[in-house]
């Protein structure tokens, strides 16, 4: 790093020899950050003695401390080319301090020892023993480690004998020979793994592979070149794992997993994984290869083996552009290098996936919520780009057969809450690389949905999506293309919309959401409707109801106050306020009330009255009690009923009540009993009444209207319950032979 420093103080003179003696004062050297000072004492003894030829020098003693306990220690002699006999000792030296920066790895430990290097007669003998006392790796102590090494007189061969004992148990060994050439130095050496610890190494994933855990059993063989070396063998694994942080998942690796070495390549033979999370499972294999240990590259397959499988698990972030759970079913591969990865991934969506993309971001909160208020001359435009942020070292193709088990949700905007989410089918292609692509294609059907649409603190409302709206991508995912509709139901009093009339009841209504066009800039068309209401009333209310300008307002104030309005005479109040807040406690009370047995459900609500003191309209409060229930599997019963609260009629019970009875095993022919208001003296401020009845109702499926007719009056063919008879061909059974088909009942006996 360039930043060692050193701070020495030297003397010279002669000995009685008349020898050239250096010696060192006290002085200092820094190496990574730590002070060492040498001849710590003052004395005489840390000097060089060097004769006047040059080619002898005697080192008396050189002894640098750090701290008070860490010493290290050289003394010796070398005379000529011929003779040499070096000593260094260290004493309880910490391992860090001494040792150059590796990647990913820092060695920890303390060092007791000596190298020794004597050289006699053109011969050498090279002895080294090390004990480095609590050796750890990345701060995780992994035990005693002892090294001992043995050279041979021409310094080209050294026999190696190294070993991890921790709490008396071996955990790894490595013996052998290591040849050493001018050119370059050979391994030929055995090793052996048991329960060593793979923590340690957590670092060397840096951000594609993280927690790197477990441990290893086995045997394997090193040779081949020191920088490239050859490793082949057969380790285990157990209370392994390993964690993907950008799909934020972690994986357990089942007991006794096996990984094969060959070369420069661990192979994994069909490991089960299972997700910490869901406990999910799939089968992994393939292979992660290196070359020098360096440059690693992944070439892995997994497989969920037609079950669901954990594959996305991440949280909202700012930069996000999708995020969730993501549950998959079929078959996926990581291949490449590990600072370019590809993810491919081919299947289906599977039970508890939820996507959901956020539309929102720092700059522009709120800017893409599908409803945007704006005035009818005006021109704005919503042109705002939303910026992708590069996925370094990441390529993902997902080709993805969406399900009805999958839930995709669009987040409108994260500070409110506005959302719109759904299940549905489709075909979903996504890419994304490193050059901040991000691709979308494809068509999504809902099939079920929910709006939660939320509005300036004044609305709270949660939209039912009709089934068969569509979401078409064709590249940017931002830029799909949204063909849906989705319906607020309630009840509300149409009073204040016909002049003169003082409708007293509440009818069926809904508020219609018509989504179109892209994604970030949706067209919206509201609409209101009126189902199941008497014709009359219908088609007043739509008449009333024609001007858009009349028909936006109202579907603001029926999401705001639950009433219908007229612009000239009304306007938001506070009744916008206490009604949403009623209607929200409301429903977090039904969400109490309704389990998941769909035999019962039970709901309350309170519906707020209307006060227009100019148009002398009033209606009373009233608290309502909705019913649907399945007494068995023949009859059913559904209604709604309400009585009137802080008015002069509180004894008055208003409502519908219907009980509908199958009368065929397939549900086609049912009778209905009923009890409904009458809207139509509603309509003519008579006094409230209701109107009994009885009805039979028949269904039939059909594709076209002669169908039609044929099943409704075509008489059922009776010699089709008769046997068919076949002729067979006389040369199989005979001439003339016949083929009987029974029906189960006719079957013969024997």
């Amino acid at each position: 790093q360039y930043n060692d420093a050193y701070n020495l103080n030297f003397y010279h003179t002669f000995n009685k020899e008349n020898k050239s003696v250096i010696g060192l004062k006290k002085s200092d050297v820094s190496f990574k950050d730590n002070k060492w000072v040498i001849n710590r004492e003052g004395n005489a003894k840390n000097k060089i003695i060097l004769n006047k030829s040059l080619d002898s020098i005697t080192i008396e003693e050189i002894v640098m401390n750090n701290n008070k306990e860490e010493q290290i220690r050289l003394k010796g002699a070398l005379a000529d080319s011929t003779y040499k006999d070096l000593d260094l000792q260290f004493k309880i030296v910490s391992l860090d301090k001494i040792t150059p920066e590796i990647d990913s790895l820092k060695l920890d430990g303390q060092v007791d020892g000596f190298l020794n290097i004597l050289q006699k007669d053109g011969k050498y003998l090279p002895t080294s023993s090390l004990n480095i006392i609590d050796f750890a790796i990345n701060k995780i102590p992994l035990g005693d480690l002892e090294m001992m090494i043995f050279g041979n007189n021409d310094l080209t061969e050294y026999g190696v004998n190294t070993w991890l004992r921790k709490d008396g148990v071996e955990k790894m060994n490595l013996n052998g020979k290591v040849y050493d050439s001018k050119t370059e130095t050979i391994f030929d050496l055995s090793s052996s793994f048991n329960d060593f610890s793979l923590e340690p190494f957590a670092p060397l994933g840096e951000d594609i592979i993280s927690n790197i855990r477990g441990k290893i059993s086995g045997e394997a063989k090193i040779t081949g070149n020191a920088r490239n070396p050859d490793i082949d063998g057969e380790l285990f694994l157990d209370n392994a794992g390993i964690g993907i942080p950008y799909l934020n998942v972690d994986y357990d690796f089942a007991p006794k997993s096996r990984i094969r070495l060959s070369n420069q390549s661990f192979n994994f033979e069909n490991v089960l994984l299972t997700d910490i999370a869901e406990s999910t499972q799939g089968t992994l294999y393939g292979s992660i290869s290196h070359t020098s240990f360096d440059d690693w590259v992944l070439n892995l397959n997994l497989d969920t083996n037609n079950n669901r499988f954990l594959i996305l698990d991440t949280d909202y972030d700012e930069d996000a552009l999708y995020y969730g759970t993501g549950f998959v079913n079929g078959t996926g591969s990581i291949s490449g290098p590990t600072n370019a990865l590809n993810i491919n991934f081919e299947g289906a969506t599977a039970r508890g996936s939820s996507l959901k993309i956020p539309l929102s971001d720092l700059t522009t909160v709120g800017d893409y919520s599908f409803i945007n208020f704006i005035d009818k001359n005006e021109t704005k435009t919503f042109e705002e780009d939303r910026v992708l942020d590069d996925y370094q070292g990441i390529e993902m193709f997902f080709d993805l057969d969406v399900t009805p088990d999958a839930e995709v949700e669009i987040v409108i905007d994260q500070n409110t809450g506005s959302s719109l989410k759904g299940t549905g089918s489709g075909l979903l292609l996504m890419e994304i690389n490193t050059n901040g692509k991000f691709n979308m294609y494809g068509q999504f059907v809902a099939v079920t949905g929910e709006y939660n649409f939320k509005r300036a603190g004044l609305i709270d409302k949660k939209f039912t999506v009709r089934p068969g709206g569509t979401v078409n991508w064709d590249g940017d995912p931002l830029k799909a293309t949204l063909n849906m509709e989705a319906v607020y139901t309630l009840n509300a009093n149409p009073a204040p919309l016909l002049d003169g009339n003082n409708f007293q009841g509440r009818i069926p209504t809904e508020v219609v959401i018509r989504l179109n066009g892209e994604l970030e800039n949706t067209q919206i068309d509201f609409d209101i409707e009126f189902p199941g209401t008497n014709s009359v009333i219908q088609s007043e209310l739509e008449y009333r109801l024609q001007d858009p300008t009349r028909k936006s307002d109202n579907a603001f104030y029926l999401l705001a106050q639950g009433t219908f309005v007229n612009p000239e005479t009304s306007g938001l109040n506070q009744q916008a306020i206490t009604g949403n807040l009623i209607q929200t406690a409301s429903g977090l009370l039904n969400q109490v009330l309704t389990g998941d047995n769909d035999k019962l459900n039970l709901g309350l609500s309170y519906e707020q009255g209307y006060s227009d003191t100019q148009a002398d309209l009033y209606t009373e409060n009233r608290i309502g009690v909705t019913l649907s229930t399945q007494i068995s599997d023949r009859i059913l019963i559904n209604g709604r009923v309400g009585v009137p609260v802080g008015g002069v009629s509180e004894t008055v019970v208003a409502g519908d009540v219907e009980v509908q009875v199958l009368l065929n095993d397939e549900g086609t022919l049912s009778a209905k009993i009923f009890n409904r208001e009458n809207q139509i003296q509603q309509f003519l401020g008579e006094r409230q009444g209701y109107t009994q009845g009885l009805g039979l109702s028949y269904q039939v499926d059909f594709d076209t209207f002669k169908e039609l007719l044929q099943k409704v009056f075509k008489k059922k063919d009776k010699d089709a319950e008769k046997p068919k008879e076949v002729a067979t061909p006389n040369n199989i059974m005979g001439k003339d032979s016949l083929v009987r088909f029974y029906t189960k009942k006719e079957l013969p006996k024997r």
